[in-house]
């Protein structure tokens, strides 16, 4: 599975920290609510929001771009003006979330959650960036994708789930799964709305 690279950006700095991560990351609620119809609701999992506070700081959560930047330039030969078109790559970012003064500032929380064997959170997306570690044990997250691609995640590794990508994490082997999330969300997010059900991906039936 191919790896992508974050870069965590404090608007009006020049250094920049960039995190290589899995290609995608488990996300899991804080409490499994109400479903949506067609909904699919997780089982066998639980944990408690640990911490939650805001960043006032100017920041961009996003994803490194090389983009081609086309510009006219004039110089002088022999006295004649003479006017090209030069194309030249330029580092960029795309950006997923934006914190700061001119928006405002984003919340963030921590949770540990503990799947029981055979626990899963069920499909879902987040309202924001979303980044994993994996404490104890071994789980699958699937991806409602096409091919529905699935990844094995141990202990000590970490992850990224972009807000928008339904997600499905499993816990499919015969001993608990701890995981530690942090969320990064928009301002005055509830922790009952850190998860949003989503109906099962028509990519993966097999997946419940």
């Amino acid at each position: 599975m191919t790896n992508r690279v974050f870069t965590i950006v404090p608007a009006g700095r020049r250094r920049r920290a960039v995190v290589l991560l899995g290609a995608a990351a488990l996300s899991a609620a804080v409490i499994f609510g109400a479903a949506q119809a067609s909904a699919t609701p997780g089982s066998g999992v639980s944990g408690p929001i640990v911490a939650r506070g805001f960043a006032s700081q100017e920041v961009v959560i996003g994803v490194p771009r090389t983009v081609t930047v086309t510009k006219r330039v004039r110089f002088r030969i022999r006295g004649t003006i003479v006017s090209r078109r030069v194309s030249f790559r330029v580092a960029t970012v795309e950006p997923l979330m934006r914190c700061g003064a001119a928006a405002p500032s984003c919340d963030i929380a921590f949770q540990q959650l503990t799947f029981q064997p055979g626990g899963h959170t069920g499909w879902h997306t987040h309202p924001g960036p979303t980044f994993v570690a994996v404490a104890q044990g071994e789980g699958t997250l699937y991806h409602g994708i096409a091919g529905c691609p699935s990844h094995r995640y141990g202990p000590n590794s970490g992850f990224f789930q972009p807000s928008a990508e339904v997600h499905n994490f499993r816990n499919e082997g015969s001993t608990p799964v701890v995981l530690h999330a942090f969320y990064a969300l928009p301002t005055g997010t509830p922790n009952a709305a850190i998860r949003t059900d989503q109906p099962q991906p028509a990519a993966c039936p097999h997946i419940p």
